[in-house]
């Protein structure tokens, strides 16, 4: 990995510990956050996924509107060091740690 690619990474990674350390306490059954990038697209390759305790928690926030507020404040902490994502809908990803098991 090169020294810009650290750089990024690390950006990346305190800004979305930041979010997801404010989310866990307003988005009731949210648990954590990940994300992948490739680093000669990070615009358009980063991908972050938002992971539920339960298909109802998750089901439950998407009702209430509350997935397009995360995937909004992951977007505007993101801007604010200059990584945008191009397209929320697509590069947000909202699953259950019941699908995963």
């Amino acid at each position: 990995m090169k020294k810009t690619d650290k750089k990024i990474e690390n950006t990346i990674r305190i800004s979305l510990t930041e979010v997801c350390e404010s989310l866990k306490g307003e988005v009731f059954g949210f648990e954590w956050l990940s994300h992948k990038v490739d680093f000669s697209n990070v615009n358009h390759s980063l991908q972050v996924t938002f992971m539920f305790a339960t298909n109802e928690s998750l089901r439950k926030a998407k009702l209430q509107l509350q997935t397009d507020k995360m995937a909004n404040i992951a977007c505007s902490a993101l801007a604010k060091h200059n990584i945008h994502i191009n397209n929320a809908a697509k590069q947000c990803c909202f699953e259950t740690e019941e699908r995963s098991r």
